[in-house]
């Protein structure tokens, strides 16, 4: 099926839609037959790519690493703007991109100042911010998204994330400006 306009997309949708649906109704959650869905190309950036991303980092097994997590990160953030999911769903896809996008930047502060400051991230943000790299507002950004990753700590998260008002598109949204932003002052 050829798409040239919005009409086609919106065709284009509705069938794929109808036929993922009717794949599910047919296989279920019976795993013994091995199909699979073919993943889009060309919307997840290669591990070159990514890595490329980094410019101020050496190369080696830390940004091969890195570069891996944001494979994932792609793929998370796929499923966030192209699928229709919501509720619980959306929630823990945020929750999961916020995780991801403060471990990256955890690993990424403490490499980048290495010597210079081995302290914990929000020293380092301190640290960024007081050697001019990092403006006050990435840095209130960088520290929330570290509060967001620590989450991932379920035992210490004291309220249940069913609804949780943290895991929203615009907090989301906010925390993957952080990790641009972040990128874009150290190159």
């Amino acid at each position: 099926m050829e798409i040239n306009n919005d009409a086609d997309l919106a065709k284009a949708i509705s069938k794929a839609d109808q036929l993922i649906q009717a794949i599910h109704d047919y296989a279920g959650r019976d795993f013994s037959n091995t199909w699979q869905l073919r993943f889009p190309r060309g919307y997840v950036r290669t591990a070159s790519q990514q890595r490329k991303r980094m410019p101020f980092l050496s190369n080696g097994p830390l940004k091969e690493n890195l570069s891996y997590t944001l494979i994932l990160s792609d793929t998370v953030h796929w499923l966030l703007v192209r699928t229709d999911v919501s509720g619980t769903i959306k929630s823990q896809l945020v929750k999961m991109h916020l995780f991801l996008l403060g471990s990256l930047a955890e690993s990424i502060t403490k490499v980048y100042l290495g010597r210079k400051c081995k302290q914990g991230y929000k020293q380092r943000t301190h640290f960024l911010l007081a050697g001019d790299l990092i403006d006050q507002n990435l840095k209130d950004d960088l520290d929330w998204l570290w509060d967001m990753r620590n989450n991932m700590h379920l035992f210490l998260v004291a309220d249940s994330e069913h609804n949780c008002p943290d895991y929203t598109v615009p907090h989301h949204d906010r925390g993957v400006r952080a990790f641009q932003k972040l990128l874009a002052k150290l190159s």
